[in-house]
């Protein structure tokens, strides 16, 4: 199903149903650069909607830093001061009101979520501003509507989990699911499929997220027309929840039992103060997620230049292969002890000159243990800690040199040209030096990576 196109602010356009809907409009003139450079609609009606998903596509570092700041880590990063890098993204990590954080409102079609973003807001449907409402949906991209009571707090309408014929994987990807902060996941009458899923994507994303029963007045008129205990009747409804999301391997979230129509009763008063007192914590969780991928950003430029100079290095390395070539030796088994020679001289030196440039000493990871006020040990384990992976890099980079260096001989043994020693000592010179760099390149930028991790944990 396609969105229809509208041409007027306010134009109210015809559903599946016959009823008109007022659908919030974004004219040309609002829309301004984010400090990212990529286009971002604004609010400039003073509490309207705004569609589309530009503003989630600045980058991460962008969302915490504003350009100059951005501009000045990178700067730091390639003058090598990591120190007072580390500090500057510390005193952000302690200072987060001003971040924005977009909370993704998700659930299938009529389970309350318009109407709920409408109650947080103190709207009504009618009222201008407020979401459209309804069980039939026609747009296929999550609605921003500005959240008043907190500042910096957006809440996304998203489309209906269960909508447009999408299997869920499709859906997430339509609807740019890890770009979110925060979740609250709508339901209605019964635990679904949908809402088992979803949890367990936003906590392999190690995100948080709240689940809400809507409609709850439903159910409490439903008890009383049975004559059973009001209150054994929602204490059974929220151990039903528990269970459910128990049995699906997730840690249940905090739970909410809410009316939209009863804004005072059940759980809606609980649920705008909850949020409330969570939003810092909420905020620091989302910043540290997002460590790993500011920390490529930041790390970019540097690393830019010095996979340059490691080119450069492997491509000296290579040329050393034409050696035998123009300078033939006496001794033929001196090629492969030669090859070797060589290209553990270059390696070796373009190894050290990495770990210079990077920076990483015993004597950073003291000072900067001091003044964050954590042990250097703590911080020196959280440097060495490293994923698991199938086989190591250095693993492979030594089984390669070795068969390299057994191809030599076994191609002396057997009399090959000086000429095909010339190619083969080229590129596995050129291979090895190349590779061997790379990775350790990119482990030290990890070693660094896990070394800001320690630093701004809370733990």
């Amino acid at each position: 199903m396609t969105q229809k196109a509208t041409h007027n602010p306010g134009e109210r356009e015809k559903t599946g149903g016959g009823m008109a809907e007022l659908r919030p409009l974004i004219m040309p003139e609002q829309r301004t650069l984010n400090m990212a450079g990529g286009p971002e609609e604004r609010n400039v009606t003073g509490g309207s909607a705004v569609k589309g998903r530009d503003q989630m596509a600045q980058s991460t570092l962008s969302k915490f830093f504003c350009t100059q700041d951005c501009r000045n880590l990178q700067s730091l990063c390639n003058t090598g001061e990591l120190e007072t890098m580390i500090l500057q993204v510390k005193r952000k990590s302690d200072h987060l009101d001003n971040v924005q954080l977009n909370i993704a409102v998700m659930g299938d079609v009529g389970s309350g979520k318009s109407t709920f973003i409408n109650a947080m807001r103190d709207l009504r449907s009618n009222d201008q501003g407020a979401a459209p409402t309804g069980n039939e949906e026609t747009w296929i991209e999550p609605t921003r509507y500005p959240y008043r009571a907190l500042p910096n707090v957006q809440l996304w309408d998203f489309p209906g989990t269960n909508s447009f014929g999408f299997e869920l994987i499709n859906y997430l990807k339509q609807v740019k699911f890890e770009s979110f902060d925060f979740f609250i996941i709508m339901s209605q009458a019964r635990f679904r499929e949908n809402d088992a899923e979803i949890a367990k994507k936003i906590q392999e994303q190690g995100k948080e997220f709240y689940y809400i029963r809507s409609k709850i007045d439903n159910d409490t008129r439903s008890l009383k027309m049975q004559g059973a205990d009001l209150n054994e009747g929602l204490s059974s409804i929220r151990r039903d929840c528990i269970i459910n999301f128990q049995s699906v391997g997730v840690t249940p979230p905090k739970l909410f039992l809410i009316s939209n129509f009863e804004r005072e009763k059940y759980d809606f008063p609980e649920i705008k103060s909850t949020l409330a007192r969570d939003l810092p914590n909420i905020k620091s969780n989302v910043f540290s997620l997002s460590i790993p991928k500011m920390m490529l950003e930041i790390t970019e430029p540097k690393r830019s230049t010095l996979m340059t100079r490691v080119l450069l290095l492997a491509i000296l390395s290579g040329i050393v292969g034409v050696v035998p070539v123009l300078a033939p030796f006496s001794e033929p088994m001196l090629v492969p002890v030669w090859y070797l020679f060589t290209t553990i001289v270059i390696t070796v030196s373009g190894w050290i000159y990495l770990r210079k440039q990077l920076g990483l000493s015993d004597r950073l990871v003291q000072s900067l243990a001091n003044k964050v006020t954590k042990l250097s040990s703590v911080l020196k384990a959280e440097m060495k800690h490293q994923c698991p992976r199938k086989i190591s890099p250095a693993v492979t980079n030594v089984l390669f040199g070795i068969t390299a260096v057994t191809c030599m001989i076994i191609g002396i043994k057997h009399g090959f040209s000086p000429m095909a020693f010339s190619i083969f000592g080229a590129v596995s010179s050129f291979a090895f030096t190349y590779k061997f760099l790379k990775d350790s390149l990119n482990d030290r930028l990890e070693t660094g990576q896990r070394l800001v991790q320690a630093a701004l944990s809370r733990d």
